[in-house]
């Protein structure tokens, strides 16, 4: 196991068993894992503040907590914990694995799956029910999916959830052809 997954897991396991029992707070988590990751990417004074050991982790601790109090979390300790934790381990770069290890365990325990589709044109109602509903016998758990429009798929659909992608579209069929030629 790599150590950006290694210590995904072990940082996706004591978030929920901290948060044992509080679904919208394990949400807020989640909203609070996917800010740190945008700020760490596109934000290049949060990312020098993460990185410079130069820069006490008092004053560090400061801009944590603002960040924990701007998302909503109840839990704040525990939020500035995480960040503190990610800053002394070098570890904001393995956030992407950590949001989707995360989501994955969420999904688990609520019983839900996230499901993002895309779609080359506006899907009709009746069929993005049952495209919902599909995957619902499929993955026997309820989906919530959010819908979007990509003109570049050229046709067809792909459907993203944490533990799988479903690429039915136009592109990637040519994409194949392509290759094979």
């Amino acid at each position: 196991m790599t150590k950006g997954r290694a210590l995904a897991k072990r940082v996706v396991k004591v978030l929920l068993n901290r948060l044992r029992n509080d679904t919208e707070e394990q949400i807020r988590f989640l909203e609070l894992l996917r800010l740190l990751d945008e700020l760490y990417k596109k934000n290049k004074t949060f990312k020098d503040l993460v990185l410079n050991d130069g820069i006490p982790l008092s004053e560090k601790r400061k801009v944590f907590e603002t960040l924990a109090q701007k998302v909503g979390v109840k839990n704040g300790e525990l939020a500035v914990e995480l960040m503190e934790f990610l800053t002394k381990h070098h570890a904001f770069k393995y956030l992407s694995l950590i949001i989707r290890s995360y989501q994955y365990e969420l999904e688990s325990v609520l019983g839900t799956v996230k499901a993002e589709v895309v779609a080359a044109a506006e899907l009709p109602e009746e069929l993005k029910k049952k495209l919902v509903e599909v995957l619902e016998n499929k993955l026997r758990k309820k989906v919530e999916a959010d819908f979007s429009v990509d003109p570049e798929l050229v046709g067809g659909f792909v459907v993203r959830t944490t533990s799988f992608v479903v690429d039915a579209s136009v592109r990637d069929l040519l994409r194949e052809l392509a290759m094979k030629i």
